[in-house]
């Protein structure tokens, strides 16, 4: 017994003196995971119109609700107005003045600035609105609820960060498991495929034994007690002998992107995958046997099999060149991207509301859901990509990329990159704190918290 308390005593000297070493560096990423984040915790990262299954009004995320509502993250741009971005949701006027009158006794939505965001709530087909939360100030949030046939409008307290978590782990089964086990939240395993899509799959070069570390950021809603996870700040992987890190960094008009150590960004203009799939059940090929035809013919696309109702989301920003139904395709939707780029979806359950001929899409934005429309087999997606008119391998085309990062940017980014590269090297190496908290904490408290982690 003397001998494991020696051992427990020996473990709290040595997470004191490695805490206390460390503090400086907490306290500095702390303040800098303020500096990004300070404008709004409800901004949407990176995409500016995001349709969601369930999020909480504090984070973000991807999910089924238990009512089947869906909700809908936009972001502010120059010129819009609160009627613009209902409207362009395929609401009617009369509808939107319901909502216009209903906000009027708490906050004159004619006021609503650039860069702050909305969060709509919509029945399960996007035919109302029945829930509506606008970014005020990065203090208070207005929020409406339809509550038996009723609007109730009130300000309350911005949901705020919380804590900032690092989780890191090693690969047994499949990354999507491992992680899981590990406790980062599930839909972070899907925002992985987009951060490093482009430069690793994660479905088929992950291997077990592989490596991953994590650094995301936690927001709290005080008033309902509910703490969800907010954005990606950093993450890594180690595959093949090879790491790969990203950094999440915002420019001065509130869009984020993930860039490497050296400011170079990660990933391209375009989403690699449209849809999360559970398989890829046929890839591009200029002849294929078809299953239903029975003969052999070119497969000029990608088939992502999926469960229906799956969402689809675009892949570029664009504008819709066509909705609706096409013979053997089934329901689909076609986007025009900056050129010489064009993309269309292919056998959709449905096509998303405010969806049709016109209309302007975002990277990201869901635009229908998976089914098994037109002549197919079974639920899935059939994407295809153009360049110039022509078809192209959407897993192989070198799609173009963003900018790096360059003079003043740079300069802030590696301001912000060093905090976070120190502290994913010291994930399950040195001092792990389990969170964060902008709130005050004791050094006693610190100790603590850290001491009880190294105690067998």
């Amino acid at each position: 017994m003397q001998h494991v308390r020696g051992r427990k005593t020996a473990a709290v000297r040595l997470a004191r003196s490695r805490l206390l070493a460390a503090l400086p560096m907490l306290v500095l990423v702390t303040w800098l995971v303020q500096e990004m984040m300070v404008s709004s915790e409800l901004r949407a990262a990176s995409r500016p119109a995001l349709e969601l299954g369930t999020v909480a009004a504090s984070g973000g995320g991807v999910g089924a609700s238990a009512d089947g509502s869906v909700q809908v993250r936009h972001l502010v741009v120059p010129g819009e107005t609160f009627a613009s971005i209902l409207r362009d949701r395929g609401l009617s006027s009369a509808e939107i003045r319901i909502w216009e009158q209903a906000a009027a006794s708490a906050y004159d939505l004619g006021a609503i600035q650039p860069r702050h965001a909305f969060l709509l709530t919509f029945t399960r087909h996007q035919a109302h609105l029945i829930g509506c939360e606008y970014e005020v100030d990065k203090y208070a949030l207005l929020s409406m609820r339809l509550i038996h046939g009723q609007i109730q409008t009130r300000m309350k307290a911005m949901p705020r960060l919380a804590a900032v978590r690092g989780v890191a782990g090693r690969v047994e089964a499949s990354l999507a498991t491992s992680a899981t086990a590990a406790g980062i939240p599930a839909r972070m395993v899907s925002e992985l495929a987009d951060v490093f899509g482009w430069e690793l799959d994660l479905e088929s070069d992950i291997r077990s034994g592989d490596q991953f570390r994590l650094i995301y950021a936690e927001l709290r809603d005080e008033e309902a007690g509910t703490v969800q996870p907010g954005d990606i700040l950093a993450a890594e992987i180690t595959s093949g002998g090879r790491t790969l890190t990203a950094i999440r960094f915002e420019n001065e008009k509130g869009e984020s992107a993930y860039y490497d150590p050296d400011g170079r960004v990660l990933g391209r203009r375009f989403l690699k995958y449209p849809v999360d799939f559970t398989t890829i059940s046929s890839p591009f090929s200029g002849s294929r046997f078809h299953p239903l035809l029975r003969r052999r013919l070119p497969h000029l696309g990608v088939d992502f099999a999926a469960h229906v109702g799956t969402p689809v989301r675009a892949v570029a920003s664009g504008v819709v060149t066509f909705a609706g139904r096409r013979g053997r395709y089934g329901n689909q939707v076609g986007v025009d991207h900056e050129a010489p780029y064009a993309t269309s979806y292919s056998h959709l359950q449905r096509i998303a509301r405010g969806i049709r001929l016109g209309t302007e899409v975002h990277k990201g934005q869901v635009i229908g859901y998976v089914g098994r429309t037109g002549l197919t087999t079974g639920p899935h997606l059939h994407f295809m990509l153009f360049k110039n008119g022509s078809y192209v391998n959407p897993l192989t085309m070198r799609l173009p990329a963003d900018d790096d990062l360059t003079g003043v940017r740079r300069a802030r980014f590696t301001a912000v990159s060093g905090a976070l590269l120190d502290r994913l090297a010291s994930l399950g190496h040195t001092v792990e704190l389990p969170s964060l908290s902008w709130a005050p904490l004791s050094l006693p408290e610190l100790l603590r918290a850290t001491a009880a982690s190294y105690v067998d």
